[in-house]
């Protein structure tokens, strides 16, 4: 076997493997033998069929198994003499035909990862969220699982902050009616919903009260169909009710799943959550940054198409949360370009990985995946299922290598600690998880 390799550009390559003449025909001749003793055919025993009948009646059939399984084994072999790193499946150019002169020429083009240089890190500039739970922390989450507990009850007064306003009303647009029957039904909790000029409107309103008006509404409305557009509002307020938070009794606690419906245990458990959301939060922080300035370093590097467009169909299906709705070109060229950041950031991540030797750790893995576990009612079936399941099991391993990565850039990149409250660090990593 004879193999030549073209650098046809960054990340592909042209592989010509030349295989001789004889080789092929040997191996063709012995899939025959393999056949003859398979097949039955009239006039001939078991086995017993003569060579230059098997050659007339299954030669064809022979020459294109052996071609196939050929070109097949050829390829894997010369892929790995050649010590490339292959991004995808070859791809053959022509069917290869056998010559009887020449041989079989394979000729395939073969996507590859992207050669890089040694990344230095040492000049590259981190912030470190230098944050920690507080006891304030934990009394806000208090209240706020006070809140998902609340009772409302009715009252005959207008509305005021705290208190939900229950509303009915349709908008009239300039592409129509919303809904187009019926009503819309809204909940809005004065003070908090953010929606500030329908609260203004609503606090001089009482109960079974109508009003019409023009109402500008949010850029994230969750009607689309309204979101940022103003309407011609037609609303009745058809209750105002106060809320009444919960006693931090027994019955609250156990709720939560503190079975001791002990108080002293719950406040530990929301520090322990708190501070697992937050562990995630700087993570998440610390790794965008990384990416940022890994992208910075290397704007003109080139990755494969055929990685891209996987990565933009899986973050199609993310968003279509397993509707069945066909994924059309127009889709995928949408996000064909946040796609190819998120795999050259990856691909830069992993080769920081192999450059330093940072191999995944098992210990992390397990505890993860243990970490994810607990957030379901039978943990040890929801362990067993992601080590039974290697896609489940590569996702884990591959953020957890991700992490290792950050870590040690950490401890070799110039990190500047930057003090921030459990809030903020919460909200940037939001922000930045949704680039």
């Amino acid at each position: 076997m004879q193999v030549s390799v073209e650098n046809t550009s960054a990340i592909e390559k042209r592989l010509k493997i030349q295989i001789p003449a004889d080789e092929v025909k040997q191996q063709i001749d012995s899939r025959l033998r393999e056949i003859g003793k398979q097949v039955k055919l009239k006039g001939f025993r078991p086995g017993r069929i003569p060579f230059s009948v098997l050659r007339q009646r299954y030669g064809p059939q022979a020459t294109q198994e052996v071609i196939q399984q050929t070109a097949q084994t050829t390829l894997q072999q010369a892929i790995e003499q050649e010590s490339l790193r292959i991004a995808a499946m070859p791809r053959l150019e022509e069917v290869p035909v056998l010559d009887n002169e020449t041989g079989l020429e394979i000729n395939a083009i073969v996507e590859v990862y992207p050669e890089l240089e040694t990344i230095d890190v040492a000049e590259l500039a981190i912030d470190r969220p230098e944050v920690s739970v507080t006891e304030d922390d934990v009394a806000n989450m208090l209240d706020t699982l006070k809140k998902q507990r609340i009772t409302w009850a009715d009252v005959e007064r207008k509305p005021a902050d705290g208190d939900q306003a229950l509303v009915e009303y349709t908008a009239e647009t300039d592409e129509g009616t919303v809904p187009e029957t019926g009503k819309h039904r809204l909940a809005v909790i004065l003070g908090e919903s953010g929606f500030e000029a329908l609260e203004k409107v609503l606090r001089k309103m009482s109960a079974n009260d109508e009003k019409d008006f023009k109402l500008e509404f949010p850029a994230d409305y969750r009607e689309p169909a309204l979101a940022g557009k103003k309407a011609q509002v037609a609303l009745t307020l058809t209750n105002v009710q106060e809320g009444t938070l919960p006693e931090v009794d027994e019955e609250f606690i156990k709720s939560f799943g503190v079975d001791t419906g002990n108080a002293d245990e719950l406040m530990v458990e929301i520090r322990s959550n708190l501070e697992r959301e937050l562990g995630q939060a700087v993570s998440t922080q610390l790794k965008t940054q990384l990416a940022e300035r890994l992208l910075e370093m290397h704007e003109d590097m080139e990755v494969p198409e055929s990685i891209v467009s996987t990565e933009a169909q899986n973050m199609i299906q993310q968003m279509l949360r397993g509707a069945e709705i066909e994924i059309t070109d127009d889709m995928l060229n949408h996000f064909r370009e946040p796609a190819r950041k998120r795999v050259r950031s990856g691909l830069l991540l992993a080769e920081l990985a192999r450059q330093n030797e940072v191999t995944i750790d098992g210990a992390k893995v397990r505890k993860a995946i243990e970490e994810v576990a607990q957030t379901y009612e039978e943990p040890r079936e929801v362990v067993q299922m992601y080590y039974s399941d290697q896609r489940l099991l590569q996702s884990i391993e591959n953020s957890v290598l991700e992490n290792q990565v950050v870590d040690w850039v950490v401890n070799n990149a110039r990190v500047t600690d930057k003090p921030m409250s459990f809030q903020q660090a919460i909200e940037t990593a939001t922000k930045a998880a949704g680039q």
